[in-house]
């Protein structure tokens, strides 16, 4: 049917209006963090959070006020959430998805690559929006939880890998358990097999 009443479009324009001006709120106490890049998990709580409006905006089924606490709800958690992740690491790996490295020392990982469904085409983009013409001169390409792609450039005189801490290296993780050097601590990373 084209049209209900006048009623029906009254109630519409006024729900959105009531919910388009709340978001806008919330998204100014939630800050810019709610609009950085997505992860999977990001996207579905997103994905939760339009439902929600556009449910409130076209339904009589559901009231403006049922509508706004289960944004309320939703936020709520996510902001309980949010800080659970930046003060716990294991509720931050329970939640998103860790990076992911397919290339080391300029050598591509082929059984990552297999484990995870991607193919050497991905690397090798991923290292040409990066300026290299070659994955010999890319120290590591890894794959964070966003779905970018971090490109680092080899350079012999790099004796310190601090930002790749918690990364699965190959050939560390003997080494490590057995007091050996840590990612963040590799004393030439030509040596790394």
């Amino acid at each position: 049917m084209f049209f209900h009443s006048w009623g029906a479009i009254g109630h519409v324009m006024l729900a959105s209006v009531i919910v388009y001006l709340f978001m806008v709120a919330a998204l100014r106490f939630v800050g810019e963090q709610a609009l950085a890049k997505m992860s999977g998990y990001d996207m579905i709580v997103t994905i939760t959070l339009g439902s929600i409006i556009a449910t409130v905006a076209v339904s009589r089924n559901i009231t403006i006020s049922e509508g706004l606490a289960a944004l309320i709800t939703l936020l709520l958690l996510q902001e309980v959430l949010r800080r659970l992740q930046s003060r716990f690491v294991g509720a931050h790996h329970l939640v998103r998805e860790p990076p992911r490295l397919f290339v080391w020392n300029g050598q591509l990982l082929e059984d990552r690559l297999r484990q995870s469904s991607l193919s050497g085409d991905e690397i090798r983009a991923a290292v040409r929006r990066e300026g290299f013409s070659a994955i010999e001169q890319v120290q590591a390409v890894i794959l964070e939880n966003d779905g970018d792609w971090s490109v680092i450039r080899r350079d012999a005189d790099v004796r310190e890998f601090t930002a790749l801490h918690g990364i699965d290296i190959p050939g560390m993780q003997a080494d490590a358990r057995e007091g050996g050097p840590t990612p963040s601590r590799i004393a030439d990373p030509r040596r790394v097999p």
